[in-house]
């Protein structure tokens, strides 16, 4: 179990939220509700990603969009732009929640002891008096808790008891692995969606209509040629930061960016990075000033237009 210190919350109260949401990012907000969350972005007219986060109800009328902690307030000022013309309202309750990660072969045991049942498919949630669990995988190996901090005094004992506490780079190796990349203050406006693979993660919808950037989106995804998807890769004895630049041995110019990292030991470093598939196909990758090499691994997805 970790602590997800790096996530932080907005959240979106009000009549009109749904309507709201739904008319703003690339997810079907009509599928979400007290049993169902989703993964999702919110793009630019141009389709580059703002924020990226995972959303879930809390009530009839009140939603909560985890996501990296350093783009909250600046996803809170780009729907401020919007959310004047709805009857809802918005507010960032990083400190009302902390987030838990949870993942291995107790997981589910944990999450059941503490919220008296657990999801049983991936994106399905459990909300128990407004703290939430929610599956992450497909496997039942990997959980998200957000548990309200003036309620974790009495979920800490229940989640820790069958789990090692381990540190937040767990978490993210677990994300890594998996292909679920998000996007944070350095990636900020870097990325459509396509280009970390969302249409392959569930985090983008194609038949709920119109949203800002939806264009752009559906015309990549039905007339489009995707030259710079998303990557697992390995690189030895490197620290790697979001946002990092990728070149090829043939050039100058960057071929690609580092998304998401983690330090796994002094040998080496993973990341999910979007390269071009061009330099992919020749090995012809290097990273950081030294022009390290970098491994391709495999994701449990495969890659395509």
């Amino acid at each position: 179990m970790a602590p997800l210190s790096h996530y932080g919350f907005l959240a979106i109260t009000g009549p009109d939220t749904a309507k709201f949401l739904q008319g703003q990012t690339t997810c079907d907000v009509t599928k979400v509700d007290d049993q169902l969350s989703c993964a999702g972005a919110y793009t630019t007219p141009k389709g580059r990603i703002v924020s990226s986060f995972q959303l879930a109800r809390t009530d009839a009328e009140s939603y909560l969009l985890r996501m990296r902690a350093d783009i909250v307030d600046s996803t809170q000022a780009v729907f401020a732009k919007y959310i004047v013309f709805s009857k809802a309202e918005q507010e960032n309750v990083s400190d009302t929640y902390i987030a838990l990660g949870l993942y291995g072969e107790q997981a589910k045991a944990a999450v059941s002891a503490a919220f008296q049942r657990c999801p049983s498919q991936a994106g399905e949630s459990v909300n128990q008096q407004g703290n939430l669990a929610i599956q992450i995988d497909q496997d039942g190996k990997l959980y998200e808790c957000w548990v309200k901090a003036a309620d974790i005094a009495s979920f800490w004992p229940l989640l820790s008891e069958k789990l090692i506490p381990q540190s937040s780079q767990h978490w993210e190796l677990q994300l890594i692995q998996r292909g679920l990349g998000e996007v944070s203050a350095n990636t900020v406006d870097s990325f459509i969606p396509q280009m970390l693979n969302y249409q392959l993660t569930g985090a983008v919808s194609f038949t709920k209509g119109c949203y800002t950037g939806q264009e752009v989106v559906a015309r990549m995804e039905y007339k489009g040629k995707l030259k710079r998807p998303m990557y697992r890769i390995k690189v030895a004895a490197i620290e790697l930061e979001a946002g990092t630049d990728l070149y090829s041995t043939e050039g100058e110019q960057s071929i690609g960016n580092i998304v998401n990292s983690v330090t796994i030991d002094d040998q080496h470093s993973e990341a999910l990075a979007v390269i071009t598939s061009k330099a992919v196909d020749q090995g012809t990758v290097v990273v950081g000033t030294d022009k390290a090499t970098i491994e391709v691994l495999s994701l449990p997805y495969a890659i395509t237009n």
